[in-house]
C-alpha cells in the first residue's frame, strides 16, 4: 500500500507543480501594489481542485508549485518559502474543512454542500494564506508599513475568488466520473453561450454602455443547460472579465478617490457581485442536480415496481401471505423492542419522588412514539438545600432523538457534581455530544435555585425562556442569551438571577406543547395561549395544571396517536422554606 501512495505522489506531484506554475503566471499578469499580488488567484483553485480530487497525495505538489512560482517571479528565497506553505496551508485547511461537514468532495453535489462551500470552505484558508504572505513580504521590506492592509485585502480577496470561481470549475471539468458527453452540436452550443457571456460581460464593465445585468440571463442559461459545467465555465469567463477591465478602471466597480483608482474599494463591490452571480449559478445547478437525482431514484422505483408486476404469478396470494405473515412477526419484533427501548429510556427520568424543602415540583413526558427527544432530570442536595433542574429537546423523533438523549444523559455528571456552575455544565453537555450529532441539534435549560433565599439562577442553549407566574397573575420571563448546542457553534450561555417570591410558580416545557396544532385549522397552540392557561389554573395543585394542559394539547391535536412531536411540561411552585 505505501509502494502505491509513494507512486502516485510522484506522479502527480509533476503534473500539479506544472498546472500550479501556469495558473500563478495568469494570477501574476494582473498583479498590482505588488508583483507577488493578484486581485485573482487561481492557483489556489488548482490547489483546492487537486486536493478534492486526489486528497493529500498533491500536497507536495501545491508546495512545490507554490513555493517555485512565487520565486520565479520574485527571487527572494525566504518570501518564496513562507509563501509556498500559506499557499499549501490554505488550500489544504479548506479542504478538511469541506471534507468534514460535507463528508463529500464535491461542492456542488448538494445545495447544502454549497452553502457550507460558500460559507466556511473558503474564508478560513484564504485568511492564513494573506497573513503568512503579507506579512514575509513586508518583513524582508518588499512592502511598506503603510501599504500592508490594502496589500493585505488585495491578497485575501485574490484567494476568495481562486477558491470561489477556479476551484469548482477545475474540480468539475477533471472529476473521473463526470464527464461531458456531447455531442457536436451541443459542444458549439456551449461554446457560443460561452462568447455571448464573454460579450455581454465585456459590454457591462465598458464605460460606454454600463449595462451590468446583461450577463446575467446569459450566465442563468448556460448553468441550466449545461449544468455544473456550463456554470463553472460561465462564471470564471465573466470573472476574468470583470476583473481585469475593473482593474483597468472601467465598469461601474472602478471606485475612484482623490488619488485615482482606488482598487481596493472598486474589489469590494466587484468581490460581492461576483459572489451573487456565481452563487446564483451554482445554487441553480444543485438545486437541478437534487431535483434529477430524485427523479431518477423514483425511475428506479418505478421500474422496480414494474418489475416485480412481471414476476407475478398464481403464487403470488400466497406469496402475499407469507410476505405479510413475516411482517406481522417483524412488527411484532420491534414492538417489542420500542417497549424495551421505551423502559429504558423511562429510566433515564428521575425515577424516585424528589421532596425539596419549600418547593413542590412536577414533571410529564409523553413521547410522540414509544420513545422520543425530550429529557429532564432533578437533584436535591439536601445539606446545602439547593434544587437544580434540566430539561432539554433533541431535533427529531424516534429512536435516534432518543439514542441521543441518553447520550445527553451521560454528559450531565459535571452538573450534578456541581449544579452552580450552569455555564460551565452548559459547556460540558456540548464537549460531550457533539461528536455524535452531526445533522441534530439539541436546546437545553438548567436551573439552580437556593430555597433558603428564593434565589434562582438560569441558563440555557437555544431552549425556551424560563416563566414564572406570579399570585397575582403577573408572568415573568427569563431570556438570558445561550446559542443552540450544534458541532459549529459555541453555546456562549450567560446566566440570569430572579428573587423568587412565595407562590411563585416556575414553567418549564419543550416545544411539542406550544406547537400543537389543530388538524383543521392548522392553527398552533402558542406559548401565550399555554402560559394563559396556566396562568388561569396557577392556584390549583399541580398535578391539576399539569393534567389540564396535557389534556387541552391532546383533544387540540386530534388524539394522543395524532401529536406532531414529544411533550414535555415541568412545573416548579416555590412555597418557602
Amino acid at each position: 500500500m505505501k509502494t502505491v501512495h509513494y507512486t502516485r505522489i510522484l506522479l502527480w506531484t509533476p503534473i500539479i507543480l506544472i498546472g500550479y506554475f501556469i495558473a500563478a503566471q495568469v494570477g501574476f499578469n494582473i498583479a498590482f501594489l505588488n508583483s507577488q499580488v493578484s486581485p485573482v488567484w487561481p492557483p489556489e483553485g488548482v490547489g483546492l481542485s487537486s486536493l478534492l480530487l486526489l486528497g493529500p497525495v498533491a500536497l507536495p505538489g501545491i508546495y512545490l508549485g507554490a513555493t517555485f512560482a512565487n520565486f520565479y517571479n520574485n527571487p527572494h528565497f525566504q518570501t518564496a518559502f513562507i509563501i509556498g506553505i500559506g499557499n499549501t496551508l490554505s488550500s489544504y485547511v479548506n479542504y478538511s474543512i469541506i471534507k468534514r461537514v460535507t463528508e463529500k468532495t464535491d461542492p456542488l453535489y448538494s445545495t447544502k454542500d454549497l452553502i457550507y462551500f460558500l460559507s466556511i470552505g473558503t474564508f478560513p484558508g484564504s485568511f492564513i494564506s494573506a497573513v503568512l504572505g503579507v506579512t514575509s513580504l513586508w518583513y524582508w521590506d518588499f512592502l511598506s508599513s503603510e501599504l500592508y492592509f490594502n496589500v493585505f485585502f488585495t491578497w485575501f480577496s485574490g484567494e476568495m475568488l481562486g477558491f470561489l470561481i477556479v476551484a469548482p470549475l477545475l474540480y468539475v471539468w477533471f472529476y473521473p466520473k463526470s464527464k461531458l458527453n456531447l455531442e457536436l452540436s451541443k459542444q458549439l452550443e456551449l461554446f457560443l453561450w460561452i462568447i455571448i457571456v464573454y460579450i455581454s460581460g465585456s459590454i457591462a464593465f465598458s464605460d460606454e454602455w454600463p449595462l451590468l445585468f446583461l450577463p446575467i440571463p446569459f450566465v442563468i442559461v448556460t448553468s441550466i443547460r449545461f449544468r455544473q459545467f456550463g456554470a463553472t465555465l460561465s462564471t470564471v469567463v465573466l470573472s476574468y472579465t470583470a476583473v481585469t477591465l475593473t482593474i483597468e478602471g472601467k465598469g461601474v466597480f472602478a471606485r475612484r478617490d482623490a488619488s485615482g483608482l482606488s482598487i481596493n474599494d472598486s474589489l469590494i463591490f466587484l468581490d460581492a457581485f461576483l459572489f451573487c452571480i456565481s452563487g446564483i449559478a451554482y445554487f441553480l445547478v444543485t438545486a437541478t442536480r437534487e431535483r434529477e437525482r430524485a427523479q431518477e431514484t423514483s425511475l428506479k422505483s418505478l421500474q422496480v415496481l414494474n418489475e416485480l408486476k412481471e414476476k407475478a404469478n398464481e403464487e403470488l396470494e400466497q406469496k402475499v401471505l407469507e410476505r405479510t405473515a413475516v411482517i406481522e412477526e417483524q412488527r411484532i419484533e420491534i414492538e417489542k423492542q420500542l417497549d424495551m427501548a421505551k423502559r429504558i429510556q423511562e429510566s433515564l427520568f428521575p425515577q424516585k419522588e424528589i421532596v425539596p424543602n419549600g418547593v413542590e415540583i412536577l414533571f410529564k413526558n409523553i413521547p410522540m412514539m414509544k420513545v422520543g427527544g425530550d429529557l429532564y432530570d432533578i437533584i436535591w442536595k439536601q445539606d446545602k438545600q439547593e434544587l437544580g433542574v434540566f430539561i432539554c429537546d433533541v431535533s427529531g423523533h424516534g429512536i435516534p432523538a432518543a439514542l441521543l438523549s441518553a447520550l445527553v444523559k451521560t454528559s450531565l455528571e459535571k452538573w450534578k457534581e456541581d449544579p452552580k456552575d450552569l455555564k460551565e455544565s452548559l459547556e460540558s453537555i456540548r464537549t460531550q455530544i457533539i461528536p455524535n450529532l452531526r445533522e441534530h441539534f439539541v436546546t437545553a435549560s438548567l436551573v439552580h435555585l437556593q430555597t433558603e433565599t428564593g434565589v434562582l439562577t438560569f441558563a440555557r442553549a437555544g431552549h425556551f425562556p424560563l416563566f414564572i407566574i406570579r399570585n397575582s397573575g403577573a408572568i415573568f420571563s427569563l431570556k438570558p442569551m445561550g446559542r443552540i448546542i450544534t458541532p459549529i457553534f459555541d453555546i456562549l450561555a450567560e446566566e440570569e438571577k430572579f428573587q423568587l417570591e412565595k407562590g411563585d410558580l416556575i414553567v418549564m416545557l419543550t416545544d411539542g406543547l406550544t406547537e400543537a396544532r389543530d388538524p383543521s385549522s392548522l392553527q398552533m397552540f402558542g406559548e401565550d395561549n399555554l402560559l394563559q392557561l396556566v396562568c388561569d389554573l396557577r392556584s390549583q395543585p399541580l398535578i391539576t395544571i399539569r393534567d389540564e394542559v396535557f389534556q387541552f394539547v391532546i383533544h387540540l391535536s386530534g388524539g394522543i396517536r395524532a401529536i406532531q412531536d414529544d411533550l414535555t411540561l415541568g412545573l416548579i411552585r416555590y412555597t418557602g422554606v
